[in-house]
């Protein structure tokens, strides 16, 4: 564990990690991690995405998943990381398959005590059901969420090259991640 002084005004050396509940970088969860990733970097705080797409993990109980590289690689980002960003998209008011079975693969060990911030993007209107379902799972995992969250309707009409074109969603998704900042000082992991 790292112990910060919330007092210093220094730098403070901290990462976040994105896990995205989408496939890739393409779709409108990828443009959205992109988005997440800019603006955490702009806060002198390194950030990175999981990249399913390129690391994909096995299901868990799966032929083979206990020795698998991928999920071996994928618990040290996660453990490596002091902050997450759970970013995904609603399929059936939850979160999607893809978000559950990166959230499976992690215990109190990578994550326990840890800061998380939760965004979910919807093709209808905003609902928390999915950001709901993540928060229940974090506490599981032994985890923090921030209060805030946001919710992004609509599929891609609120989005334009890596960035949300909307001010209120642009603005609730900065004070998301002023609060998983803060929370990751707080906590001092």
């Amino acid at each position: 564990m790292r112990n910060y002084n919330i007092e210093d005004s220094g730098p403070i050396n901290m990462s976040v990690l994105v896990i995205t509940g989408g496939y890739g970088l393409d779709g409108s969860t990828g443009l959205v991690a992109k988005a997440i990733v800019g603006r955490i970097n702009s806060r002198g705080v390194e950030c990175d995405v999981f990249r399913n797409d390129l690391y994909p993990l096995p299901l868990v109980g799966a032929p083979g998943c206990w020795d698998s590289e991928s999920v071996s690689d994928y618990r040290n980002k996660v453990e490596s990381s002091e902050g997450y960003v759970l970013l995904t998209p609603e399929y059936h008011g939850t979160m999607s398959s893809t978000m559950k079975l990166q959230l499976d693969w992690l215990g109190k060990e990578q994550v326990g005590g840890k800061a998380f911030a939760l965004v979910s993007m919807l093709g209808g209107v905003s609902n928390t059901s999915s950001l709901n379902h993540m928060r229940h799972v974090v506490r599981w995992l032994g985890g923090w969420c921030t209060p805030e969250q946001v919710a992004i309707p609509g599929g891609r009409s609120y989005l334009s090259d890596d960035e949300i074109s909307d001010e209120g969603l642009s603005e609730r998704l900065d004070n998301v991640l002023d609060s998983l900042t803060r929370a990751m000082k707080n906590l001092g992991n």
